[in-house]
């Protein structure tokens, strides 16, 4: 109850309005506003949206969340929505559409929200994907590439979060890629941080912490910056895997790809670093099953799809023991935690059936069902 007439009281006066003025504005009176603030009463329900609309914050921040975990809690609803979206959806790309659509939906109810803008873009990066596959609606390309640029200038003009502005860049250099405007996608990866100059934030971070901290604060920096080495690192690893199970000879790729694995598991000997090969792990070998097919090699395709399944079931074991254990989740943000929970049986088969279905239509009927036919 205090939290949240506090709350009432500081927008208020932020917004520089009295009481009277406040309470004349959403239709009650002074006296209603005073109870709030001071805790004597709590606002009808009613009210909380009028509230945040006069008082030009949202209804999370009434209620004492920071924006930081607004960021968090919305970003974790667009994810969840992905999920039950992918659920309905026939292929991946139809998948890649319909998240775009959701997007575009809460777009137009909030179309100044850079996290929706920002996935806006990212999904329409995703969409780039499909583009070029017979049957496709390249003017819905159209349409969706010239309103991820127009979201995406946005984000990058008036957003003030780096994670979002640069998660922004990131999407909109493959949607320029993906159109052949290379002038335009360096534009975008220049103005992304790079690890070239050798003189990063984690570079030092974790030596000035044990200095003003000591070694046991400097470990948790420690462990933070590896994770996120760990993760940038396995990113480099899985394009170029997947760029040469197109373009290279199928052994040459299979032999990156290969490699490319025994990384994540060296880097996973460190259990901490677990959690942050999880998709890359996967999607290598889903390359490399591209790869084999290519190639015709059937039965190493089915020795990869059961390293693949084999996998994945270590990854859902050890994250059931890092959520058993509060010691263990506390190395870990909250999307970290959240991710893992998300990892379930369900989950996986679901991953394992798009990797399938994303063969068949690389690959064509005949040669599924070939691969099919080894795999069972």
């Amino acid at each position: 109850m205090m939290t949240l007439g506090t709350n009432i009281k500081a927008a208020r006066k932020k917004m520089g309005l009295t009481q009277g003025e406040l309470a004349s504005q959403i239709g009650v009176t002074s006296q209603a506003v005073s109870r709030w603030e001071s805790g004597a009463g709590l606002p009808d329900i009613s009210m909380i949206v009028p509230l945040a609309q006069v008082l030009s914050v949202s209804t999370d921040t009434l209620f004492g969340l920071t924006e930081m975990e607004q960021d968090e809690t919305r970003y974790m609803e667009i994810k969840y929505m992905y999920e039950e979206i992918a659920q309905k959806s026939s292929s991946p790309a139809d998948t890649a559409k319909k998240q775009c659509e959701y997007l575009l939906e809460k777009l137009k109810l909030n179309p100044a929200d850079y996290i929706y803008c920002t996935c806006f873009v990212e999904r329409t990066a995703e969409l780039s994907r499909y583009v070029d596959f017979s049957g496709y609606d390249k003017g819905l390309w159209e349409e969706y590439r010239n309103k991820a640029v127009q979201f995406g200038t946005q984000v990058i003009r008036f957003c003030n979060k780096k994670e979002w502005v640069e998660r922004t860049h990131f999407a909109l250099a493959w949607v320029y890629i993906h159109d052949r405007d290379f002038t335009g996608a360096r534009e975008h990866i220049y103005a992304l941080p790079s690890v070239e100059s050798n003189r990063l934030q984690e570079s030092i971070l974790a030596q000035v912490t044990s200095i003003e901290f000591g070694t046991d604060e400097m470990k948790k920096v420690l462990r933070h910056n590896l994770q996120n080495f760990t993760r940038a690192l396995n990113k480099e690893i899985l394009y170029a895997a997947e760029d040469l199970s197109w373009s290279d000879e199928p052994n040459d790729a299979i032999v990156f790809g290969q490699w490319g694995i025994q990384v994540m598991r060296t880097l996973s000997e460190n259990q901490d670093m677990l959690p942050y090969c999880r998709g890359f792990y996967r999607d290598i070998y889903r390359a490399m099953l591209h790869a084999d097919l290519r190639a015709d090699d059937f039965e190493r395709a089915a020795q990869h799809y059961k390293e693949l399944k084999d996998g994945m079931q270590y990854h859902f074991e050890r994250y059931r023991e890092i959520l058993e254990s509060e010691e263990e989740t506390e190395k870990y943000p909250n999307r970290q935690i959240r991710n893992m929970r998300a990892y379930t049986q369900e989950y996986m088969e679901d991953r394992q059936k798009e990797i399938l279905e994303r063969l068949r239509e690389w690959h064509g009927e005949e040669k599924y069902q070939k691969f099919l036919h080894v795999i069972s």
